[in-house]
């Protein structure tokens, strides 16, 4: 709980001190004198928004793999957890679960989010450009390690 609440608090102070002002001039021409509130609304919306992003790919990853992966054991769906972690013997879902194998949050890797970033303006290139973005970003999906090479005995 202490580092969910830093990480509001960090991200709130911060929105507030750097996004408030430019927002504000902005919404003073479509909202008026109610622009201070609404002004207060949008960076709340946008804070928690990061909050939820950054929390649960950092602070909580681990919890939401041990309840998804403990949920598919106690459902009779071993097999499908023992592609990405070991299984244990034991009653309780939860103690069955081992050690991770494969992550499947892998793909939000420093290395992933650059090269969306680098490829997200193939979207401007009218029909063929998103065809294009989609077709790159699913072939590193199914194979993550495409694009880089295997060397047989160097």
């Amino acid at each position: 709980m202490g580092p969910y609440l830093l990480l509001s608090i960090g991200v709130v102070a911060f929105m507030f001190f750097f996004a408030y002002l430019p927002q504000l001039a902005v919404l003073v021409f479509v909202n008026g004198p109610l622009a201070v509130f609404t002004t207060v609304l949008l960076i709340l919306s946008e804070s928690s928004t990061i909050i939820n992003i950054v929390a649960r790919s950092w602070l909580m990853q681990d919890a939401l793999l041990d309840t998804f992966d403990g949920t598919l054991v106690a459902r009779d769906a071993t097999a499908m957890v023992k592609e990405g972690r070991q299984i244990k013997s034991g009653s309780d879902p939860m103690e069955k679960l081992g050690k991770i194998i494969k992550s499947p949050f892998e793909r939000f890797s420093p290395k992933a989010l650059i090269r969306y970033v680098i490829y997200l303006p193939l979207n401007f290139i009218p029909v063929v450009g998103t065809v294009i973005f989609i077709i790159l970003q699913g072939k590193h999906r199914v194979m993550p390690n495409a694009g880089s090479r295997v060397e047989a005995d160097s």
